[in-house]
């Protein structure tokens, strides 16, 4: 009898306590390296909403006396989107979307070419201006320019 119960446990097959342990810890870096891919955008180019950023600080001017300003921006985008409006913060210079209608930004660095009207707003050399810019997804980006002359 005592020998049929030992044959019994013996032949119970299954997985060792050490392989289990080893597939939970597998899994757990596997699931842990996902959640900080997300977390860290390193997947965004499977999100829907692309991601735009600028490089670096830009540059407004005035290539003629009583012309147009002209700022040059180098913005990152994570995918295919396009700017609708760009406004200079705190003035009334704003461009609509006839000026700018379907200036596409592209998966990479990008530089765009904004011309705002003068209407009355006066930099200072040397000075930082905020630009925000209208994108067709609905967000929105801030953009730093240094006035220079």
């Amino acid at each position: 009898m005592m020998s049929l119960k030992l044959k019994a446990k013996r032949s119970k097959k299954g997985l060792s306590g050490a392989v289990t342990a080893l597939i939970l810890v597998i899994a757990s870096v596997i699931i842990a390296l996902v959640v900080v891919g997300f977390a860290f955008g390193l997947f965004g180019a499977l999100g829907g909403t692309p991601t735009v950023t600028q490089v670096g600080t830009g540059t407004l001017y005035q290539p003629q006396s009583g012309g147009n300003y002209v700022a040059t921006i180098t913005l990152h985008s994570t995918g295919n989107v396009q700017i609708v409006s760009a406004t200079i913060v705190g003035t009334s210079d704003s461009v609509g979307t006839g000026s700018i209608l379907g200036y596409s930004l592209s998966a990479g660095v990008n530089t765009v070419t904004i011309s705002f009207a003068p209407n009355g707003f006066t930099p200072q050399p040397g000075a930082t201006y905020q630009i925000s810019i209208g994108l067709s997804d609905g967000t929105t980006v801030q953009a730093a320019v240094t006035y220079t002359g």
